[in-house]
């Protein structure tokens, strides 16, 4: 039987009970820097364009906490994907 590639299914702050909002930033509940920058936080315009949230952090992380499967890139953000924030 031949094998079947199968592309593993990344790990997205959209799934993540840990994942919280406050302001404009993105965080996490656990202490975990989700990104570079001084403070860890990423920037909410990325939740509200509907981009991807696969952060590589999240990718290994023990204290992931899934609420669910993959949300579709349709259902992801709240504007116009033509409109500039």
């Amino acid at each position: 039987m031949p094998k079947v590639k199968t592309t593993p299914v990344k790990r997205s702050l959209y799934q993540c009970f840990n994942a919280r909002v406050k302001g404009d930033k993105i965080y996490c509940a656990k202490g975990w820097p989700l990104d570079v920058r001084k403070d860890g936080t990423a920037d909410l315009i990325r939740l509200i364009r509907g981009e991807s949230l696969e952060l590589s952090i999240c990718q290994d992380c023990v204290e992931f906490d899934s609420m669910g499967g993959p949300v579709a890139p349709e259902d992801r953000g709240w504007i116009n994907k033509t409109e500039e924030v």
